[in-house]
């Protein structure tokens, strides 16, 4: 019985070294069928011995052309976490506009007391940007509209003290607009434009042809347009948000106005007479307007009635005429009966 486990085991260790002997036949056959495949990685440039061929520029411009469109119309997936993650790194841009609406003594005093204001912050860049004067008078002070940027940091310093020069404040209104998002989503656009106009400036360097060349330039000044309109975007957004905008309305505050205590009688007798000539020549006008526009339809259309009125009468006349006449021949025939018979 113990010879069997001997042979057994003599008979494994036959299929083990057999085993060996195979697969190293088969690594030596594959050997050489490794060396090219080697050769031409290394002929392409995988190795980085030899220089990988050049594409045609045709086939470049169509992934580069997929890669620009999807680098300007990427879903706000991947600009999100972008604009997330700058969104930590950046001041927030807030645009904050005011509006106030004031009572004052003096509104062209107030006017300048408000232009001295902004003068004093011009060294960071306020300015104004518009004033209007209407209204007023001789004896009257004009209502005043001025429209003002102030740097941001003295946003509400400047609405204090615009508001403190008035008598009454008649309305005051502030809002704010947070463009944070805008702003970095329009960064991380436009660094995938600049990246996708790099591109086309490497094709076009290695264009084979005219013909890949205009197809490329095209492509690349469409690129150009879109950085230049984000760029100015981000300008705009940028510099409202530095400088806010208020927009302040003067009324002169009546109890301030001076009374009018002159009587000019010869002023009054002359807006009489105007008046009474005015009068006249409406009077006049009216009178032309009836006679030759209004008066011939009356006398055409009173010709008409007159007619249809002396018709009708003519027929309700003749009509009773007729009757009379019937009724004088029926009595005279019976008194003729009458007569017979007696």
């Amino acid at each position: 019985m113990s010879k069997f486990p001997i042979k057994r085991e003599g008979h494994r260790t036959t299929i083990l070294i057999a085993t060996l002997i195979v697969l190293v036949v088969m690594l030596g056959a594959c050997a050489p069928a490794a060396a090219p495949f080697a050769e031409e990685v290394s002929s392409r440039g995988y190795g980085g011995a030899a220089p990988m061929p050049e594409a045609p520029a045709a086939e470049m411009a169509a992934p580069m052309e997929e890669y620009a469109a999807d680098a300007a119309m990427a879903p706000s997936g991947s600009v999100t976490n972008v604009s997330a993650e700058g969104a930590l790194q950046t001041e927030r841009l807030i645009i904050r506009t005011g509006d106030v609406s004031l009572y004052v003594e003096d509104t062209r005093a107030t006017q300048q007391r408000i232009e001295d204001l902004v003068n004093q912050y011009a060294g960071d860049g306020a300015f104004v940007v518009s004033s209007s004067e209407y209204g007023g008078g001789a004896d009257s002070q004009p209502s005043i509209s001025i429209s003002i940027r102030v740097p941001a940091e003295r946003f509400d310093a400047t609405m204090d003290g615009i508001a403190g020069m008035a008598v009454e404040v008649i309305s005051r209104t502030e809002s704010g607009q947070d463009v944070t998002e805008e702003y970095v989503d329009l960064g991380a656009r436009l660094e995938s434009l600049e990246a996708a106009r790099d591109r086309l400036l490497e094709i076009m360097a290695s264009a084979q042809n005219t013909e890949d060349l205009l197809a490329a330039e095209a492509q690349l000044t469409a690129r150009e347009e879109e950085i230049e309109s984000i760029k100015g975007r981000m300008k705009f957004l940028s510099e409202s948000a530095a400088l806010s905008s208020i927009s302040v309305s003067l009324q002169p505050y009546i109890l301030y106005e001076p009374v009018d205590e002159g009587w000019k009688p010869a002023v009054t007798f002359r807006r009489a007479v105007e008046s009474l000539i005015d009068g006249a020549k409406g009077f006049a006008d009216f009178l032309i307007v009836f006679v030759i526009a209004v008066l011939p339809w009356l006398l055409l259309f009173g010709l008409v009635i007159y007619g249809i009125v002396r018709f009708i009468a003519w027929r309700v006349r003749a009509g009773k005429e007729k009757r009379a006449a019937r009724a004088a021949v029926q009595n005279a025939a019976q008194g003729t009966g009458e007569k017979t018979e007696s």
